[in-house]
């Protein structure tokens, strides 16, 4: 494959590298949004549930208290564990972007060494060029100085 040819394969490689970290990038920042949303409903479910009861209650009215208060656990606790879970997901996109922005930043070097590689070797190829026109014009120099 002609290096040409291996750094455009390269740069098509580095570019998908690339929008997948973009797309971990933003599927990590709103898995942190619903972890913080998942806080904020359990924080909120807390204040309601420890709210005290009214002094003049009668009994009906603290079986309710009693039962809406169960119910508002419940919630809680099914609101801790997606919590958990969520925050179990955000830690594997976190893991995942690492890795493919490790995987992205190899293809970078990569890709950079190869082009720098190129630049050498066409760097060689015209100063072989520029000897040999150099070296044409000296001997046609010498060659018209002989005949003279």
């Amino acid at each position: 494959m002609k290096p040409v040819n291996t750094i455009g394969v390269l740069e098509q490689l580095r570019q998908m590298r690339e929008r997948t970290v973009n797309e971990l990038t933003g599927q990590l920042a709103r898995q942190k949004q619903l972890c913080q949303r998942y806080i904020n409903n359990i924080n909120s479910l807390n204040a309601l549930c420890h709210d005290g009861l009214l002094q003049n209650q009668g009994a009906v009215e603290r079986m309710n208290q009693m039962h809406y208060k169960a119910n508002i656990q419940r919630v809680i606790a099914w609101q801790e564990q997606e919590q958990a879970l969520a925050d179990m997901r955000a830690r594997e996109l976190q893991a995942d972007l690492t890795v493919e922005a490790c995987r992205e930043k190899t293809v970078d070097l990569v890709l950079l060494q190869q082009r720098e590689a190129l630049a050498k070797a066409r760097g060689a190829q015209e100063q072989k060029n520029t000897d040999g026109l150099a070296l044409q014009s000296w001997l046609r120099n010498r060659n018209n100085r002989r005949k003279r």
